[in-house]
């Protein structure tokens, strides 16, 4: 006996596309009374545990199903090919899902990829960065121990080998500018025992020897160690000695030389802006056009000093002995020169306009066409002092001490002379319109109304 086949099963949904089209029916046909037999449909036993791909794909998105006309419409091949359609569609769904799969794993495996590399560049930036670091240290110490070298040729090279390592090593830079300014301090003129002619000489005795230029060595730390000063620093060169030095064109600006004796050097055309100078020994030293702005030379010693076109601009000259120097056409502008011993100067068209001047001692200085214009002479000491054809345009020379001076045709207009001591002083054509001469000692106003030129506004 055979054994039956078990039921096949038919989606509900697509059951009706393997019926076969029924007959029209026959009008003449007699119609059966018979009762319809209900058909029993027995529905398959669900899955007891559904997985979740099976609940995946029942919630697949539908299929726009043809209505019963359009089926019956349909040839066997086309209705073959809707069936050959409606089965694919698991298919793609989880083809479709296994490649958004593939996709999300690639990108985390994209991101630990990039984490991990990110990992080790930073290790490798961080092993070369010691292994630089350690090479530097190596160049360094070679450089310092070659400073000690007695060959020349051997310190000028470890000279320009640290200034290599400040340039590659920004936080080095500091100490290696601290090394080559002790250096120069230690190489300078006098260190040698016993030391050279020029130490010994009287400033005055200078000027019968040629100016002496630096060792190469000396002279490039003297130059280079400027260049790696920071901002709030300065490369120390204090107390250094170079009398009758050739230091002509040399850059130190910002360096600190003060109490430093260049007494007789050659300084000319170097650029000294903002240099410390306090102190410093500059006695017959040749400063002619150099660079002075914003320069501290207070309490320094210039005398005989060549300054001649030198730019002195804000330069602080507070208590500084210039006497018997040589400024002609220098720029004061704006100066400091409080006390400033200014004796038998040579200030011939000099400019020193808004310069302050109070009690300064300009003793029989020549002023010959001087800017003065707003100058502070509060209590200036300037007997003897020649002034004919200065400026002295809103200046303030109260108390000022002018006996014996020469004013010919000066420009004292607006200027404040009260208590200032005229006797003796020469004001032949020089002009008082809107100055102050209330108090003055020495001259009457008639006496000078009579050689010098006023008007209403001139105060008696």
């Amino acid at each position: 006996m055979s054994t039956p086949h078990p039921p096949r099963r038919v989606t509900r949904k697509y059951a009706h596309l393997n019926r076969r089209p029924r007959a029209a029916p026959d009008a003449t046909a007699p119609v059966a009374t018979a009762p319809v037999a209900t058909a029993t449909v027995t529905t398959p036993p669900k899955p007891r545990a559904a997985s979740w791909l099976g609940r995946f794909l029942r919630r697949r998105p539908p299929v726009n199903r043809p209505a019963p006309e359009e089926l019956e419409a349909l040839t066997a091949k086309e209705r073959q090919e809707l069936w050959d359609a409606h089965r694919q569609r698991p298919f793609q769904a989880i083809t479709a899902l296994i490649t958004s799969t593939a996709v999300i794993l690639g990108i985390l495996f994209t991101a630990r990829t990039l984490d991990y590399t990110a990992g080790t560049l930073d290790y490798t930036a961080q092993a070369l960065t010691a292994n630089q670091e350690a090479q530097i240290t190596d160049r360094y110490t070679q450089a310092v121990q070659q400073l000690a070298s007695p060959a020349a040729d051997v310190r000028l090279g470890a000279i320009y080998a640290l200034q290599r390592i400040a340039k590659d090593s920004l936080r080095d830079r500091p100490t290696i500018e601290n090394v080559l300014a002790a250096f120069v301090r230690n190489h300078d003129f006098c260190t040698p025992k016993p030391p050279p002619k020029q130490c010994t000489q009287p400033p005055n005795d200078l000027w019968s020897m040629e100016p002496i230029r630096l060792p190469a060595d000396v002279y490039a730390a003297l130059t280079i160690a400027p260049t790696l000063a920071v901002p709030i620093d300065r490369a120390d060169f204090s107390e250094t000695r170079f009398p009758r030095a050739d230091l002509s064109g040399v850059n130190l600006s910002g360096a600190d030389l003060s109490g430093a004796n260049l007494s007789g050097a050659n300084l000319k055309d170097a650029k000294l802006n903002g240099t410390d100078l306090n102190g410093a020994d500059l006695n017959d030293a040749d400063l002619n056009d150099v660079h002075l702005n914003s320069a501290d030379l207070s309490e320094a010693t210039l005398k005989g000093t060549y300054l001649n076109s030198a730019d002195l601009t804000d330069a602080d000259l507070t208590d500084a002995d210039l006497t018997g120097a040589y400024l002609n056409g220098a720029n004061l502008t704006d100066a400091g020169l409080r006390g400033t011993f200014l004796n038998r100067v040579d200030l011939n068209n000099a400019n020193l306009r808004g310069a302050e001047l109070i009690g300064t001692e300009l003793k029989n200085t020549e002023l010959t066409h001087a800017n003065l214009y707003g100058a502070d002479l509060t209590s200036a000491q300037l007997i003897g002092a020649n002034l004919n054809y200065a400026t002295l345009s809103n200046a303030d020379l109260r108390f000022a001490d002018l006996i014996n001076a020469g004013l010919v045709e000066t420009d004292l207009t607006g200027a404040d002379l009260r208590d200032a001591d005229l006797r003796g002083a020469l004001l032949t054509g020089a002009d008082l319109r809107g100055a102050d001469l209330r108090d003055v000692k020495g001259l009457t106003p008639d006496q000078i109304r009579s050689v010098s030129i006023t008007d209403a506004t001139t105060k008696f």
